[in-house]
């Protein structure tokens, strides 16, 4: 898997997260769109970090 694709999956995978407990009234919609948002860009810097071999 490319690295786009893994994130479109976490993106999706947030989403449908949010979506799901947005539709329960757990939280409303624009708290959804931001954790979805946040989840993403953690998911970006794990992958940056991990990605990068270390240094000796």
């Amino acid at each position: 898997m490319t690295k786009d694709q893994i994130f479109g999956i976490v993106r999706t995978v947030a989403a449908a997260i949010g979506g799901y407990l947005a539709g329960k009234g757990v939280i409303d919609g624009e708290t959804a769109n931001a954790l979805a948002g946040a989840v993403a860009t953690i998911a970006v810097a794990v992958w940056s970090i991990a990605s990068k071999p270390k240094a000796a």
